[in-house]
């Protein structure tokens, strides 16, 4: 390598973080700029005589800093992390396997260009195209040292943390399924405050980031303006055919999802790539559907974002933990032994981290429960117990009052349990079970508040929908209010101007 001019740094701590950096700087110009375009177009939408979405302390949140960066946090541990890892990855692998062929680097700038096509593969997109460009680039300069490392002979156990990683990820995917987040959830967070305390984080922001990527269909609440103030005045029944659509329409300024340009007959609808889709009114009233998920498909340019998120969650966010406490263990154990030492010392403890992790995801879940042995599912002492009884009613549809055990989980100490509960009661349609899933819609626990506006969106008492616009409108949890305009839908309820 003394003669090719390009050097690159054995330890990972430099190139990852300045790859982090990177991601958090981009994430937090996307996510802060999508907060107050956001914030704006509420505020037109309450000013229109609306519902808005968010709403009330939850909008006022979007103009923080906070709210921006922490939102942005999302994509640093997902996108960041899947790109600063594969980056390093690749130079990693070359240093050690291939440096006497200084070529094969273009093979890696050739995937580099590939995957900047497949980002702009719908159409040009900045933000995905910033994450694309700067991740792997800071890693990369992060990653190059002036001088030639010092001559050293390679350490033959270099392996071994690639080993160990794929030892833990075997283990792991015992689990994966498509309840391997809601297992976690369940069993590793909300059963302990720690893990209470990173899922009420999670919950807290990750609207903040989906609405950064989310298509045209993909967001509960949209918002359009027609071109002339004029047209607005002349096509309220479309207006309100919209509305039940959930697309409201505004006249200020703010930012919108879709332009509306009516001619004669006609309807543009226009987005915000100035995609446009030319359809007759007439056609539009009578099934509108269709038309906005077809206009929706045009205008989507976030969608590889979308697939590349959920692959940086699902792998670069484990990896990257897997190597951040391995380095810190090999840090503490190169105080006290040789490198040799060290490398086994930090993968009998990544080990025992992994798997010990997993063993309450392993111990907590209870193979299912069966129907003659609810009552005393729901009566048993061990938790774990009790909440494979609850999905049980929540799967099978059981009635749950025939269960009067249940009674004693409304004021359980657990947050899965109560979650749970909330759940299991949709199927109930005894009147004495409403007045429990009032009382769990103010639940000091988002999460279960959630469930319990899940639950009476599936019992179809359009009673509930006052009480639940209220607590929608009084909460500062955006994750709430969602939840909460969801259920009001599912019982009938849609948007309508109140002057």
């Amino acid at each position: 390598m003394a003669n090719q001019g390009i050097f690159f740094r054995r330890r990972s701590a430099l190139p990852l973080t300045a790859g982090l950096v990177a991601a958090q700087g981009i994430a937090f110009w996307f996510v802060g700029k999508s907060n107050l375009e956001l914030q704006q177009s509420m505020r037109a939408v309450q000013t229109a005589g609306w519902l808005p979405l968010p709403a009330g302390s939850a909008a006022d949140s979007l103009s923080t800093a906070t709210a921006a960066f922490w939102g942005g946090l999302f994509y640093t541990l997902s996108v960041g992390a899947g790109l600063a890892l594969a980056t390093w990855a690749i130079l990693y692998l070359w240093q050690r396997l291939f440096s006497d062929r200084p070529k094969l680097l273009w093979g890696a700038l050739a995937l580099w260009s590939v995957l900047l096509l497949a980002i702009n593969f719908r159409g040009w997109a900045f933000f995905p195209t910033l994450f694309g460009v700067a991740v792997p680039l800071a890693v990369f300069l992060g990653a190059v040292r002036t001088r030639p490392p010092s001559v050293a002979m390679p350490s033959r156990l270099w392996p071994v943390p690639l080993i160990t990683l794929a030892l833990l990820t075997g283990i792991w995917a015992t689990q994966m399924n498509a309840q391997l987040f809601t297992t976690i959830r369940d069993y590793l967070l909300l059963s302990n405050p720690a893990g209470q305390a990173v899922n009420d984080f999670y919950y807290r922001y990750t609207l903040h980031a989906a609405q950064t990527f989310k298509s045209f269909d993909q967001r509960t609440l949209r918002v359009a303006r027609f071109a002339s103030a004029d047209d607005a005045q002349a096509n309220e029944p479309l207006i309100a055919t919209l509305a039940r659509h959930d697309v409201v329409t505004i006249t200020q300024g703010a930012p919108v999802d879709m332009t509306l340009l009516s001619s004669g007959e006609h309807l543009v609808l226009v987005s915000n790539t100035n995609d446009r889709l030319t359809i007759t009114k007439a056609e539009f009233l009578s099934d509108p559907g269709p038309w906005l998920r077809r206009f929706s498909e045009m205008g989507d340019r976030h969608a590889p974002l979308r697939r590349l998120t959920f692959a940086g969650l699902l792998l670069g966010f484990p990896i990257l933990l897997f190597v951040l406490v391995d380095g810190l263990i090999g840090r503490l154990a190169g105080i006290f032994t040789h490198e040799s030492a060290q490398i086994w010392l930090r993968a009998a403890f990544c080990l025992v981290i992994g798997i010990g992790l997993f063993i309450p995801i392993l111990i907590g879940r209870q193979p299912d429960v069966a129907r003659p042995a609810l009552g005393a599912a729901l009566d048993s002492g061990h938790w774990p117990e009790r909440v494979a009884a609850l999905r049980l009613v929540a799967r099978e549809n059981i009635d749950l009052a025939a269960f009067p055990q249940y009674r004693s989980i409304l004021n359980s100490a657990l947050v899965v349990e109560r979650y749970y509960l909330a759940r299991a009661l949709a199927a109930s349609r005894r009147p004495g079970t409403l007045p429990d899933l009032f009382a769990l819609i103010r639940d000091a626990h988002p999460n279960v508040v959630c469930q319990a506006f899940y639950a009476l969106g599936k019992r179809r008492n359009r009673a509930a929908i006052v009480p639940i616009q209220a607590q929608v409108m009084t909460s500062d949890h955006w994750y709430v209010q969602w939840y909460g305009y969801r259920a009001m839908r599912s019982l009938g309820w849609h948007q309508r101007r109140s002057h």
